[in-house]
């Protein structure tokens, strides 16, 4: 019998052709999510571009455009997301609105200093609330709660849907105008750019690893089937 053919090789193929597959599939996978992030990035800056502004109660989820939304802030969920600007250290606000139907959108109502207290002259007006923004992409993965804490790592709608029973779009709204206006120890949020994040480079990887394998099995089945059928 061939060494090749052997148990102990056996065992070998099925690890490297196993490994070689799943290495490949990882990285179509990186590369799906890619692509969805191209396709984000184009849909928001579309959306950027439009001049018109609709109320949000017309707007579908999963949609980002320029909204108008009237409600009720509700500050005792409220928090805040560590975010720099211009090299200083900050927080941005982030406040659910409470809308006429009972649904919810999360919006962040600006950026302070870290070492300024924004509820001093900054807190959300009490009462109806008409605020103007642009919906942008939620920043997945917060995780749920029982009760929203006073920092949170991502600007995630579902971390407040866990803590408050109320239904959140999927979206949250990044605040241009507002009426009553935004208090003064508040900053109005800026408007950043959607990440394509790191998937391409890991795609790379992925696809590295598996032409490791393909490329260096080999030559390792040929150096060790050699040595195996040296003489002495």
């Amino acid at each position: 019998m061939h060494p090749l053919f052997r148990p102990r090789w056996l065992a070998g193929h099925m690890l490297a052709v196993g490994a070689i597959v799943v290495f490949v599939l990882l990285g179509m996978w990186q590369l799906r999510r890619h692509d969805e992030k191209i396709e984000l990035r184009d849909r928001v800056e579309q959306a950027m571009a439009m001049s018109s502004v609709l109320p949000i109660e017309e707007v579908p989820q999963g949609a980002f455009r320029r909204v108008t939304a009237i409600g009720e802030y509700l500050p005792s969920v409220e928090a805040k997301v560590l975010r720099s600007r211009n090299g200083v250290s900050g927080y941005e606000v982030l406040t659910p609105l409470v809308l006429a139907d009972g649904t919810a959108v999360l919006v962040d109502r600006g950026w302070a200093e870290l070492d300024v207290d924004h509820n001093f002259g900054g807190g959300p007006p009490l009462g109806s609330v008409e605020a103007e923004g642009l919906l942008w992409p939620a920043e997945e993965g917060g995780g749920t709660v029982d009760r929203v804490p006073e920092f949170i790592k991502r600007t995630d709608p579902g971390v407040f849907a866990s803590a408050t029973g109320l239904e959140f779009r999927s979206e949250y709204l990044v605040l241009a105008l507002q009426s009553p206006p935004v208090g003064a120890v508040l900053a109005l949020p800026e408007i950043g750019e959607v990440s394509l994040g790191p998937h391409l480079g890991y795609a790379g990887q992925w696809f590295l690893f598996a032409s490791v394998v393909l490329v260096g099995y080999p030559l390792l089945l040929r150096r060790q089937t050699g040595f195996a059928s040296t003489p002495g």
